[in-house]
């Protein structure tokens, strides 16, 4: 190989590794207290502040956008450069991301009715099946009920309205919810939790950061080395 073949190797290689560093990150979230909400102007929540630690521990330059769910997915699945937080990692969405690393132990997502429904009490997945659920669209709820055989879903883009049209009692006879969160939510919008009862408990909720598939593996690295130090360090500590 003649000098000349030699620099130019050279000089190509450092400009990709200066591109791979200027690369700028999209993050995208949802509004979803206690993880991640916006106040003001002011992007909060406990994620929030993992994230942002993570984020400042890389060196990466970035933007955080609230969005709503579904929109915030999808961008997340077709985008290249982009992270996805509070994302619920269950094996329906695990070839869907390239996961960086955990931001608490979650909860667990469960069926709840009205109060006052008492003839809404199924004891099994299977029974429950019969009834009319309302879960977020694309959210993990809505994943989860559609690949275990549930048909009679009602699917809104908002948490507001899921509530809504759970506690009008007339479409729907559950609401898919995840147990960490829903004192929260209610309290945000306005509803009253006294007035419904946890019927049955569906599966896990651990909540993470994720990036799309299409982001390079040396940025997924620079995040979990980030995390690891940050944590090693003890400088964050996970939700739930």
């Amino acid at each position: 190989m003649n000098k000349f073949v030699a620099c130019m190797l050279m000089a190509v290689g450092a400009l990709t590794t200066t591109t791979g560093m200027a690369q700028e990150l999209a993050v995208v979230t949802e509004d979803w207290r206690p993880y991640n909400y916006l106040e003001g102007d002011e992007i909060k929540g406990v994620s929030t502040e993992i994230v942002k630690k993570v984020l400042a521990q890389s060196g990466v330059k970035y933007t955080i956008s609230v969005l709503p769910w579904a929109r915030a997915y999808h961008m997340a699945q077709n985008d290249p450069n982009t992270m996805i937080y509070t994302i619920i990692r269950i094996p329906q969405r695990e070839k869907l991301f390239k996961w960086v690393r955990p931001l608490g132990n979650g909860g667990t997502t469960s069926l709840y009715r009205l109060k006052d429904k008492e003839s809404v009490n199924p004891k099994t997945v299977e029974e429950a099946r019969a009834f009319s659920v309302v879960a977020n669209n694309a959210s993990m709820d809505h994943t989860w009920l559609k690949d275990n055989g549930f048909t009679k879903l009602q699917t809104p883009a908002k948490v507001e309205l899921s509530l809504r049209m759970f506690f009008s009692g007339e479409r729907a006879d559950l609401i898919a919810f995840d147990d960490s969160v829903i004192d929260e939510e209610f309290k945000k919008f306005g509803f009253d939790k006294s007035k419904v009862v946890k019927v049955l408990p569906l599966f896990k909720t651990p909540p993470y950061m994720a990036v799309s598939l299409n982001t390079s593996d040396e940025m997924l690295a620079r995040l979990q080395k980030a995390y690891d130090e940050l944590l090693a360090a003890k400088k964050i500590t996970l939700v739930n």
